[in-house]
């Protein structure tokens, strides 16, 4: 089952790796603070490919008659790599010092330059696991709302929550400044008003849901977008402001887990009770605390009071395991345990 934490002294691991084979430069143990090289990579800075048999003019079995060099061999600038001899001598010369990564179906090709490719940490904390060649996960303790989406990007910075009222004519040109904050606004966020928002140049933007017309623009957005909900029209649940209330003008960090992927809203602070690097297995049960996803409760939150043994039928047609739950307003609701969402909160 899926579930949310919304919890003070809560660990947080961040997994940070290259997307191909490297070199690890941290050490288990060792604290690493925003921005530090974890890990790098040393790949071409660009290829070129050849087609030697079509630009040569030859039948692909002489193909090897014509190859100066082999596959895997270092080249210098000007190294011949092909040459056809004739009346008209065709040559195919390397472009640049490198070495050849590939020799087929008549294509050669060069891997030119070099780059390094490398992963920062996103977070300040402790390395508590190595990936072998690939990175590190780094841990820390603090206070953590995890969100259901957002554009794949991190931040870090300030926190403060908006209190702007966007239908009003007089404010819509008197934003505060916003400039490399964290900033969390409980208003629906339009298009236009997401614009006004970047215009003041903040590192995030955390919102409790996102409009379905503003994806695209927080997709192409380089501010980080994280939703705690979702999509729709959905308030905050009380849990969340709380937590959020205690981030006021504190540094946060806003940890992604990749593009249309869960995000994290973290503050650094006391050291939690479980260690457990890995989540545990999420149960529901009577008395468990949940945020409904299906209209029309959308959104809201409430106990579970009974979770009944046989499917029922529900006006959908749908036919699946049923939850009772006890809404904050009191009211007492029949939905498909799939609607549900398991927050784990501070008590």
């Amino acid at each position: 089952m899926r579930k949310v934490i919304i919890q003070s002294g809560q660990p947080v691991y961040k997994l940070v790796r290259l997307s191909q084979p490297g070199t690890v430069l941290v050490r288990t143990g060792q604290e690493v603070k925003v921005g530090d090289v974890l890990a790098e990579a040393v790949i071409p800075e660009e290829f070129q490919i050849f087609d030697i048999v079509n630009h040569l003019k030859i039948h692909p079995s002489r193909l090897d008659q014509h190859l100066k060099r082999l596959n895997g061999e270092p080249v210098s600038k000007g190294d011949v790599i092909a040459q056809k001899p004739g009346l008209i001598t065709r040559i195919f010369r390397a472009s640049r010092d490198g070495r050849i990564v590939s020799l087929r179906e008549g294509r050669v090709t060069l891997a030119m330059g070099e780059q390094k490719l490398q992963v920062t940490a996103p977070i300040a904390g402790t390395v508590v696991e190595l990936i072998p060649g690939f990175g590190a996960v780094i841990g820390l303790a603090g206070s953590l709302i995890q969100g259901v989406w957002s554009n794949g990007l991190n931040a870090s910075g300030s926190f403060t929550r908006l209190v702007f009222d966007f239908n009003d004519p007089a404010q819509r040109e008197n934003l505060p400044v916003l400039k490399d904050k964290i900033v969390f606004s409980g208003a629906i966020i339009t298009p236009e008003r997401f614009r006004l928002l970047l215009a003041k140049k903040p590192a995030a933007i955390v919102l409790p849901s996102l409009v379905p017309g503003l994806v695209k623009d927080a997709l192409s957005s380089r501010v980080a977008v994280m939703s705690l909900n979702g999509f729709g029209d959905q308030e905050i649940d009380p849990f969340s402001l709380v937590l959020l209330e205690k981030m006021r003008d504190q540094e946060v960090f806003l940890l992604s887990d990749g593009i249309g992927q869960p995000a994290e809203l973290v503050l650094p602070g006391e050291a939690g009770q479980n260690s457990a690097l890995f989540d545990e297995e999420v149960t529901l049960k009577v008395g468990s605390l949940v945020r409904l996803l299906g209209e029309p409760y959308l959104g809201s939150t409430g106990r579970v009071v009974e979770l009944p043994q046989r499917e029922e039928r529900f006006a959908s047609g749908l036919t699946a395991k049923a939850a009772v739950v006890q809404r904050q307003d009191g009211a007492l609701i029949r939905v498909p345990v799939s609607n549900l969402l398991l927050l784990d909160v501070t008590a």
